[in-house]
């Protein structure tokens, strides 16, 4: 275990100028990184990042709950290694829940985990075609 640890500090003093850790926080712009084009090799004209988006929540698993610029709220989650800092020219900030119409209780239910709804949708189908 020892050298392990000891891999681990090697690795972050090597790459610490490549490692960065960005927290980021609600009502920030970000842009996404468009990876469907990364590997594709007529895609160097395409876009690279989508945005910029708006930070809603951070979600329990630590990733990122979005929201376009109009006010739509993404349904899909970000992993923070997607996401860059936008840097607007002008710095005039918008409070979130204005900007989509929605309160609190509302963004806490959809930054929740949908696993679980995928778990009990499946629960509910028809098992009877399954034999034991």
């Amino acid at each position: 275990m020892k050298a392990r640890y000891q891999s681990v500090k090697h690795f972050e003093a090597t790459h610490k100028n490549r490692l960065k850790d960005f927290n980021f926080d609600v009502g920030s712009l970000v842009l996404v990184h468009n990876s469907h084009y990364a590997a594709d090799i007529g895609g160097k004209t395409k876009p690279r990042y989508l945005g910029p988006m708006v930070v809603l929540r951070q979600t329990i698993g630590s990733s990122y709950l979005l929201a376009e610029l109009d006010g739509s709220v993404s349904r899909l989650r970000y992993a923070a290694f997607r996401l860059a800092p936008y840097h607007p020219r002008d710095h005039a900030r918008m409070e979130v829940t204005t900007m989509t119409g929605m309160e609190d209780e509302e963004l806490d239910r959809l930054a929740e985990d949908e696993s679980e709804e995928d778990v009990e949708e499946i629960d509910d189908e028809d098992t009877s075609s399954i034999p034991p």
